[in-house]
């Protein structure tokens, strides 16, 4: 009862907070920055300082461009964003979308783990698949509320991704409500369309993604610190609630060097972040949110395992770019508590995750590498000589899982694993192909190598059952506005 009380308050006072700023006096938020302005109001500023019109024929023309610009709209491009806007600038709404369209292929024998004992796996097969079709909806009211609203239709489902707002009177504290990422990792922070590999480094099987929550964020010291803090279901995008806990989310990154004038060091970060929160989900839904182990073609070496307690994950990641070249990596760990779920209601003991990464690019073609971002390159046009933007990547990633108690075993008797030895080493090299600033064909090739021996159990051929490596070739053509 305790708990649920301090998770109440915290996630009111919050909520409060967020509150306090849509109802103080106008005078506190609308003393707008020069870039804020209509161009309008800007010209007749400029105008009004050099004496070229009085105050009176000042206020006289700002009246006249209010009446006239009410009720119109402007409509066009930015860049390749179509958007409709206010004339004032005070609402505009943004029409985004991304399609990945991907190849996948597999060494001969792998076979997913079966979902459960005494079932049978299955193979996983060449395949193209839709990877992400996504149509984004992003619009601004009076200037300070946001509203996002994406929606995935790829993989033959429609789901929803994110769906939130957010009110942002100063860029030091801004409050957001609704569904969208924890504030936990740079890779899975990192757009989809701007991650450097095919996917996310195994890695991402120990870190959230999506939940429904609120969260106060913002930037300190002209972008040198960036902080979250917030509160989360803790029950992952889309799913419904089912107890009174919550889960709690932290993360700062420091930008040590950004004002420090060393342009060799201006895109050095380095952060942490955390999340905490006591799951008591009854057993089968127990391991909806559990650990799992997957490779970066998604194929299944580690099924989840049913959990009841307190999880709980932090992580750090530092990341640097200077030039074409870009040096990053993460490593997180996680534990999550199986309390009663042994014999006769007894305690299991936690099972813990562990997994790093590093990574390395570089722009064979010259351009300037900024981390989460595209390059800037000219459209490829063989006509003109222009072939784009071309970087070559290098990953190496490993995760591990491990007990004190054994861990449910995926073969298709009622044998267990080693408790201590399921992991996998993956490396993974490849290339971006940019065909322009909005497009990309991309190339991985992954090595897995697995220590538990469990990704071939249950294969019909037995020479094919203790093999302890397996590769991927995953390919990519990525398109966004």
């Amino acid at each position: 009862m305790r708990r649920t009380w301090q998770n109440l308050l915290f996630i009111s006072t919050v909520i409060m907070t967020a509150l306090s700023l849509v109802v103080l006096p106008q005078p506190a938020w609308t003393q707008e920055k020069k870039d804020d302005k209509a161009v309008l109001d800007e010209v007749l500023d400029i105008m009004k300082e050099k004496g070229q019109i009085t105050e009176e024929k000042y206020q006289e023309l700002k009246t006249r461009a209010k009446k006239e610009g009410a009720g119109k709209i402007l409509a066009g491009f930015d860049g390749v964003t179509p958007y409709i806007q206010s004339v004032d600038g005070q609402h505009r709404i943004e029409l985004h979308g991304r399609l990945h369209f991907d190849t996948r292929g597999y060494q001969g024998g792998s076979r997913n783990l079966p979902s459960s004992l005494g079932a049978t796996g299955t193979d996983e097969t060449t395949k193209f698949l839709v990877r992400r079709a996504r149509i984004q909806l992003d619009a601004t009211l009076f200037k300070y509320l946001e509203v996002k609203l994406e929606g995935d239709f790829g993989q033959g489902s429609a789901v929803l991704t994110d769906g939130y707002a957010e009110v942002r009177y100063w860029p030091e504290f801004k409050v957001r409500g609704g569904q969208f990422k924890v504030p936990f990792s740079w890779e899975e922070l990192t757009s989809s369309n701007l991650i450097d590999f095919v996917e996310r480094s195994v890695v991402n099987n120990l870190v959230p993604t999506r939940d429904v929550g609120v969260m106060a964020h913002g930037t300190l010291f002209s972008g040198m610190t960036e902080y979250a803090v917030g509160g989360f279901n803790g029950t992952g995008q889309n799913n419904t609630e089912t107890n009174d806990s919550k889960d709690f989310a932290a993360r700062l990154l420091v930008r040590p060097f950004r004002l420090a004038n060393i342009p060799a060091l201006e895109k050095f970060h380095i952060a942490g972040h955390m999340t905490y929160g006591k799951q008591t989900i009854e057993a089968p839904a127990a391991n909806a949110q559990s650990l799992q182990g997957q490779t970066d073609g998604k194929f299944v070496f580690f099924q989840r395992v049913s959990t009841r307690g307190d999880r709980t994950r932090y992580g750090v990641e530092t990341v640097y770019a200077y030039g074409p070249f870009s040096l990053y990596g993460e490593y997180v760990h996680t534990d999550e508590e199986r309390n009663g779920l042994g014999p006769g209601g007894t305690d299991l003991d936690d099972v813990t995750g562990q997994a790093w990464y590093v990574a390395g690019t570089v722009f064979v073609t010259g351009q300037e590498k900024v981390p989460g971002k595209a390059p800037k390159v000219k459209p490829a046009n063989p006509r003109t000589g222009d072939w784009g933007a071309l970087e070559l990547v290098a990953r190496y990633a490993h995760l591990d899982f491990s007990s004190g108690n054994s861990l449910a075993g995926p073969a298709t008797t009622t044998t267990v694993n080693d408790p201590g030895g399921n992991r996998v080493n993956a490396l993974t090299v490849g290339f971006n192909w940019y065909l322009s600033p909005n497009a990309r064909v991309m190339f991985n090739f992954v090595q897995n190598w697995f220590e538990n021996r469990s990704p071939f159990t249950g294969s019909p051929d037995p020479s094919q059952r203790n093999q302890t490596d397996a590769w991927e070739i995953l390919t990519r053509l990525a398109m966004w506005f």
